[in-house]
C-alpha cells in the first residue's frame, strides 16, 4: 500500500489547522477596572434563554442577531423592520461592551447566527470617566471573541447616536467611533453602518421628534430612520 497519499493527506489537514489561529487583541490604551458587576443583567439573560429554549435553539439558529444595550431591546417594531429576514432581539439592560463580550458565549454563540448587527453607547456613559481608546479596546474585545468562535458569521456595526442628553460628549462618541471604523475597515466580515446623518434635520440639528422625553431613547421615527440605512444593508448583503 502506498503510504505518500495518507501523509500528504495528514500533512494537508496539519497545515489547515495550523492557519486557523486564535486571534488576540493588543490593548491601545490603559485597562480600566469597571465600576458595576459585569453580570447585573443576568436576570434578562436567563429570560432570553429561557424564552428561546421554549422556541427550540435549533429553530433560532442562523438568524440574523440584533444584540446590544437599550436602544436594541427597545426596538419593538424590529421584526416588522426586517422581514423577510428572520431576526433575534438580544438587547439587554443598559449594557456596555464588557457586558456583552460577557455574555457573548450565551447570547450569540449557541445560536450560529448568519448575521450579528451590535449597537452600544454606553461605555462613556457608565459612571466612570473611560477614554475612545478604551471604549475601542472594549468593541476589538468582543470583535475578536466573535471571529474566534463565529469565523463564518458577518457583523455589522451601528454607530452610536447623537443623544441629544449626551450633547456634551458627542466629541468623545464620535472619537471612539473613528477608531472602530478603522478597525472594521480592516476586517472582510465586519461592516459600518453610520446613522448619524438621518438623526440630523436639514438645518443641522439633531431631529428631536426622533427621541423620548429623555432625550436618550428613541421614538418609532427614529427607529424607522435607523431602519432606511440599516435594512438596505442587510438585505444586499
Amino acid at each position: 500500500m502506498n503510504k505518500k497519499p495518507l501523509l500528504l493527506l495528514i500533512t494537508l489537514i496539519a497545515l489547515i489547522i495550523g492557519c486557523h489561529k486564535t486571534l488576540t487583541h493588543t490593548p491601545t490604551a490603559e485597562k480600566f477596572t469597571l465600576n458595576y458587576e459585569v453580570n447585573r443583567f443576568e436576570k434578562e439573560i436567563e429570560a432570553y434563554e429561557k424564552a428561546d429554549a421554549a422556541i427550540g435553539l435549533d429553530k433560532l439558529q442562523g438568524q440574523t442577531i440584533f444584540y446590544g444595550s437599550s436602544s436594541i431591546r427597545l426596538w419593538k417594531s424590529l421584526k416588522e423592520d426586517f422581514a423577510p429576514m428572520p431576526v433575534i432581539n438580544h438587547g439587554f439592560g443598559g449594557s456596555t461592551f464588557p457586558e456583552m463580550t460577557y455574555y457573548a458565549e450565551r447570547m450569540l454563540v449557541p445560536y450560529k447566527p448568519e448575521k450579528i448587527v451590535l449597537y452600544c453607547e454606553n461605555d462613556l456613559f457608565s459612571g466612570k470617566d473611560k477614554t475612545p481608546e478604551q471604549v475601542f479596546d472594549s468593541f476589538a474585545e468582543l470583535a475578536t471573541l466573535i471571529q474566534n468562535k463565529l469565523p463564518k458569521t458577518k457583523v455589522y456595526y451601528i454607530s452610536m447616536k447623537p443623544s441629544i442628553s449626551r450633547k456634551d460628549k458627542w466629541h468623545l462618541t464620535t472619537k471612539a467611533d473613528a477608531l472602530i471604523k478603522a478597525y472594521i475597515d480592516k476586517h472582510k466580515n465586519f461592516t459600518y453602518m453610520n446613522i448619524v446623518p438621518v438623526m440630523y434635520r436639514p438645518n443641522g440639528t439633531v431631529n428631536g421628534e426622533y427621541f423620548i422625553k429623555d432625550s436618550l431613547h428613541m421614538t418609532p421615527k427614529g427607529y424607522a430612520q435607523w431602519t432606511s440605512v440599516v435594512r438596505p444593508i442587510l438585505l444586499k448583503n
